[in-house]
C-alpha cells in the first residue's frame, strides 16, 4: 500500500516528513536520506532513506567510461571485486560512441581513495574520475 501526504515548503527550501512516514521508513532524528531528481521527469522528487550509522560518510564519484558494450559491466565489477556496495547510479552517454559518465553514491570504502582510483583505471578501462564529494 502506497502512502500519499501534501506538504508545503517552507522560505528555506525546506520540507516536513510526516511522522507516519518517518516511522514506516525507519528515519529518525539526524538519519541521513537520499533525495534524487531526474531532470527527465521534472515532476518527482525521491527521498530514500540511508540505512546506515548517522556517522557514515559517503562518496561521489563520477568516472569517464569508454561508450562500448560491457565498459559498464568491466567498471561494476571492480566495485564488487573490492566489496563497495553501491547506493546510487546513474549513466549517461556524453559522447555517443566515444565517452559515457557514470555517476555513483557510495559508503566511502575502507581502502584508499587513490587505490580504489587505481583499480578503477587499470581493471575498469576509467578515462577519468572525479571524486565530487566524500561526506554529506
Amino acid at each position: 500500500m502506497k502512502r500519499s501526504e501534501i506538504v508545503k515548503v517552507d522560505a528555506r527550501g525546506r520540507i516536513v516528513i510526516p511522522g507516519s512516514m518517518r516511522e514506516l521508513l525507519g528515519i529518525k532524528k539526524e538519519s541521513q536520506i537520499m533525495i534524487v531528481a531526474d531532470e527527465e521527469n521534472p515532476t518527482e522528487l525521491r527521498i530514500i532513506p540511508l540505512l546506515y550509522s548517522n556517522d557514515q560518510s559517503f562518496l561521489k564519484m563520477r568516472i569517464i567510461i569508454p561508450d562500448e558494450a560491457g565498459a559498464l559491466a568491466k567498471i561494476a565489477g571492480v566495485f564488487g571485486e573490492m566489496e563497495i556496495s553501491l547506493l546510487h547510479g546513474q549513466t549517461t552517454v556524453t559522447n555517443k560512441g566515444v565517452d559515457a559518465e557514470w555517476e555513483i553514491i557510495s559508503p566511502v570504502p575502507d581502502v584508499s581513495i587513490d587505490e580504489l582510483k587505481k583499480q578503477l583505471k587499470e581493471k575498469g578501462g576509467a578515462k577519468r574520475i572525479i571524486v565530487e564529494n566524500t561526506s554529506f
